[in-house]
């Protein structure tokens, strides 16, 4: 047979049915709602202090005076808040000719950075904590780590509940068939603090939370923690503010990002390292 009149004779001529335009995949913001969070305006510094403790006397004799001993603050850390931010700009022409909602998909996906930025930060700071050390390197994560992480936090005295944050690989070793799992249970009130998306479960005082934002390899760092282990500090929230531009490409619209904060330790005895792969 010929000269059949086929859809591949025309197709070039034919638009193509576009469903949607897909943002990039990641994870989103889970660490700001597991530390201490502090608020205020302007970019200045905030500092805490801690005291030195004294020395309790159990055998004063009786006709003597008690000894003055100090009891005077010092500096013990510091959160310097920055400005943070990211900008898109979108000609008219390409918001006119866009197939997809240009400008919506571009606002949020200056949300998604912004998240992933900041939860980026807070993991990052598993490897400062001074609690102890659990596991290793190439190593996968156990239940005894987890139990032993844990000891570590109460004999520091840290109050619970604690807070362990694993890569995913991490949690499937822990889980998987062979590693002894424990009974887990489901907190229903950290489920409404926490999106069950990344809540896993709870078992002993401690709240299990994957993040893939932990970088991988044979050594990420998780991290058992207590709330005051980390501060977050938040001067002026995410907030997206649109500018017209008419000189540039015959016109159009930047959309500009900022957030201003700061982050870092604060009581760095309350977190433990927890070192295993996520090969």
């Amino acid at each position: 047979m010929a000269n059949e009149s086929t859809y591949t004779s025309m197709s070039t001529l034919v638009n193509a049915i576009w469903e949607t335009a897909l943002l990039t995949a990641s994870e989103q913001e889970i660490m700001p709602k597991l530390v201490r969070v502090f608020t205020g305006d302007g970019l200045g510094a905030r500092k805490w202090a801690s005291y030195t403790g004294g020395t309790w006397i159990s055998n004063v004799p009786e006709a003597d005076d008690l000894a003055a001993q100090t009891f005077t603050p010092a500096v013990a850390g510091t959160f310097t808040p920055t400005i943070q931010g990211a900008q898109y700009f979108l000609t008219d022409a390409r918001i006119k000719s866009d197939p997809f909602g240009a400008q919506q998909d571009a606002g949020q996906d200056l949300g998604r950075l912004a998240a992933v930025a900041k939860d980026t930060d807070l993991v990052g700071l598993f490897s400062s904590f001074t609690g102890g050390t659990v596991g290793s390197a190439g190593g996968t994560l156990t239940w005894a780590n987890v139990q032993r992480a844990a000891a570590y936090l109460r004999a520091a005295f840290a109050p619970g509940p604690y807070m362990c944050v694993l890569r995913p690989e991490q949690w499937y070793y822990l889980t998987s068939p062979t590693s002894g799992v424990p009974t887990l249970m489901q907190d229903p009130k950290f489920m409404d603090i926490l999106d069950s998306d990344y809540y896993a479960a709870s078992w002993s005082g401690v709240n299990f939370i994957i993040d893939a934002n932990i970088t991988s390899g044979t050594a990420a760092y998780a991290g058992m923690f207590s709330r005051d282990a980390m501060g977050l500090d938040l001067r002026k929230a995410f907030g997206i503010e649109p500018q017209r531009d008419a000189s540039r490409s015959g016109g159009g619209w930047e959309l500009n990002a900022t957030e201003w904060f700061a982050y870092g330790v604060f009581r760095a005895k309350f977190g433990v390292q927890m070192i295993g792969t996520s090969s």
